[in-house]
C-alpha cells in the first residue's frame, strides 16, 4: 500500500453539497489503495448521480498496464544484467588461450592474440593480450611487449 503521507488528494463540493474527490496523486498508487478508494467514491457518491463505471475501469485497466510495464521494465534490467554476467563469466574460459581477432594487420593477416585477463567495460566484456608477433624455433608464440584490448565481439577464433 502507499504511503498516505505523500497522497494529494483534491475535492470540490458539488451544488448538492456533497463533496467529490476531483483529483488523487500519488506516483507510488498501488492497485490495493486504488480499489479503497474506489470504494469510498461508492460510499460517498449521490445516489441519484452515480459515477461513471467505464471511466473508472478504465482507470484501472491504465494502473495495470503501467504496473505491468514497470514490472516488465525491472525483469529486463535484471536479464540484461545476468546476460551480462554470464558472458564476463564464460569469457575467463579464454585466459590463457590464443584468438584471432577480426583486426587486419599490416601484412593483411588477421591479428593473433595470447588472452592474460578479461575485463567489463561499459557492459561489454575486453580480453586483455599480447599481440603474437611470431613463432619460436619450438612453435612457441612470440608475444608483444605491450598489451592490448579486444573486445570479445572482435574474436573469430580460438586456438
Amino acid at each position: 500500500m502507499a504511503n498516505i503521507d505523500s497522497v494529494v488528494v483534491k475535492s470540490k463540493s458539488g451544488i448538492d453539497g456533497n463533496t467529490y474527490t476531483t483529483q488523487v496523486i500519488n506516483d507510488q498508487l498501488t492497485n490495493e489503495d486504488f480499489l479503497r478508494l474506489f470504494l469510498e467514491e461508492l460510499k460517498s457518491q449521490d445516489p441519484t448521480k452515480p459515477m461513471d463505471a467505464d471511466k473508472l475501469l478504465d482507470n484501472q485497466l491504465k494502473m495495470n498496464q503501467i504496473q505491468a510495464n514497470n514490472d516488465m521494465i525491472a525483469s529486463l534490467k535484471t536479464l540484461s544484467q545476468t546476460y551480462k554476467t554470464s558472458l564476463l563469466a564464460n569469457a575467463v574460459n579464454f585466459i590463457n588461450k590464443t584468438i584471432q581477432s577480426s583486426e587486419i594487420g599490416d601484412g593483411g593477416e588477421n591479428l593473433t592474440y595470447k588472452i592474460a585477463s578479461v575485463e567489463q567495460q561499459d557492459g561489454e566484456v575486453i580480453l586483455v593480450g599480447k599481440k603474437v608477433t611470431g613463432l619460436d624455433e619450438d612453435g612457441n608464440p612470440i608475444l608483444d611487449d605491450k598489451f592490448s584490448k579486444i573486445a570479445l565481439s572482435n574474436v573469430v577464433r580460438i586456438f
